[in-house]
């Protein structure tokens, strides 16, 4: 068990949106993989740290979930919602047990002060 279940559930294949303090405190934990769900390009320009890219709109991205661990817990984010919110629906339908989705994505991440890797 970890802190957080004391401030939400873990629901198997159900998706928790999670705040930016939910969210942070689940990485500072290293207890999910972070996944990226934007462009490529909008990945490559900026970023939260530690996070992959796996292209919501990839049309690999059903043979890539396949290769994916179902019960490894996943926190997946966009631009500022609605992009991670259809990954989050895809995850879920492939089996996926955890899965956070970060509510307001990057942007609100950002406006919270937290840090991105921003590419120069």
């Amino acid at each position: 068990m970890t802190l957080l279940n004391s401030c939400f559930t873990d629901n198997a294949g159900v998706i928790n949106v999670v705040s930016v303090e939910e969210a942070a405190e689940l990485m500072d934990l290293n207890e999910v993989k972070v996944i990226d769900v934007r462009s490529e390009i909008q990945y490559s320009s900026k970023h939260i740290n530690k996070a992959i890219n796996i292209e919501v709109e990839n049309d690999d991205l059903n043979a890539i979930l396949d290769e994916m661990d179902k019960n490894e817990p996943l926190l997946v984010y966009c631009n500022k919602g609605g992009q991670s919110e259809r990954c989050a629906k895809v995850l879920q339908e492939k089996g996926f047990k955890l899965i956070y989705d970060l509510d307001g994505g990057i942007a609100k991440w950002e406006e919270s002060g937290r840090e991105v890797i921003v590419k120069n």
